[in-house]
């Protein structure tokens, strides 16, 4: 393999994981890994971006980068569409233009809660806040650009890296503060380290743009499905601590974005046509875990 890859938003959640897991891999196929940070490069400025995609002629383009807070996406909505969406659509342009590959992320919360079983990649998206729909808007400009690539929805990524919920409700068991979590949103668990093994995993094989030689989305989450509070019940069973924990409804706990109650995905289609999954969600909080206690 001789192909160049580019990771954008190494600095991210994501692009630390993926970064954690390039360490796994053979030497020859880590030095091909070019790890992009957002200090690096103004993603705003499409110039930039150009040259820095010309410098490194990639054959593979990761898209880790995402305006993530979806509270703050309602207040900054410009700048949300602008990383959410603009974004995308010039490293579509890019990879179409240059014959590239892309790899992009995106949310459960292209999806408005109202369904009772996991969402299909064939079920009709209404996001409910900006950062949903700034995703599903950077869905379809890939998908109508159509260049060689893969759009992995996945569902409420934490990991032992940066600011998400896994790790904030891990510090204050560990400080001994009662945590009060929302028990009426229930989504699919996702370790961003899982995710970002299962993304080397594809785009280091040979036949990958042949095999999404024009885009394909697809759903990517850990097995199974959670609310926040039964999250943080198994992060403090796992933790050995005896912390007091209440369950709240959505409505006591105030924010500015309307989330859906229902998010869960159907990781299906992906396991029968590429032979690939992530693990149960109850295995992975307990890896995360385990590497959260081992840094503390």
């Amino acid at each position: 393999m001789t192909k160049r890859i580019v990771i954008l938003g190494a600095s991210g959640q994501l692009g630390h994981a993926l970064q954690a897991e390039a360490m796994r891999l053979p030497d020859t196929t880590r030095r091909l890994l070019c790890f992009i940070p957002r200090q690096a490069l103004e993603l705003t400025d499409s110039t930039a971006l150009k040259h820095c995609l010309q410098h490194y002629s990639p054959a593979i383009i990761i898209n880790a980068c995402a305006y993530t807070n979806v509270d703050e996406a309602e207040r900054q909505p410009a700048m949300t569409w602008l990383i959410n969406q603009q974004l995308v659509a010039q490293l579509s342009h890019y990879a179409k233009a240059s014959g590239a590959a892309l790899l992009h992320f995106s949310t459960d919360y292209v999806f408005n809660g109202r369904q009772h079983q996991p969402y299909t990649e064939t079920d009709s998206p209404a996001p409910l806040n900006q950062y949903g729909k700034s995703k599903l808007a950077g869905e379809q400009v890939m998908l109508d650009i159509a260049p060689a690539g893969l759009i992995l929805r996945t569902s409420w990524l934490y990991s032992e890296f940066g600011h998400n919920f896994a790790r904030s409700i891990w510090r204050k068991v560990q400080q001994g503060q009662p945590l009060r979590v929302v028990d009426d949103q229930t989504g699919t668990p996702t370790y961003a380290r899982d995710l970002a093994a299962l993304s080397l995993k594809l785009v280091t094989a040979d036949n990958f743009a042949r095999q999404f030689a024009t885009t394909q989305l697809l759903h990517c989450a850990g097995i199974g499905q959670a609310s926040w509070y039964q999250i943080a019940q198994e992060i403090l069973r796992l933790s050995g601590r005896q912390v007091a924990i209440s369950a709240v409804a959505s409505n006591e706990w105030p924010a500015l974005a309307t989330r859906p109650a229902y998010s869960a995905l159907s990781s299906t289609t992906l396991k029968q046509q590429y032979g690939v999954s992530l693990p149960p969600w109850q295995q992975s909080i307990a890896d995360c875990v385990q590497k959260m206690g081992q840094s503390e």
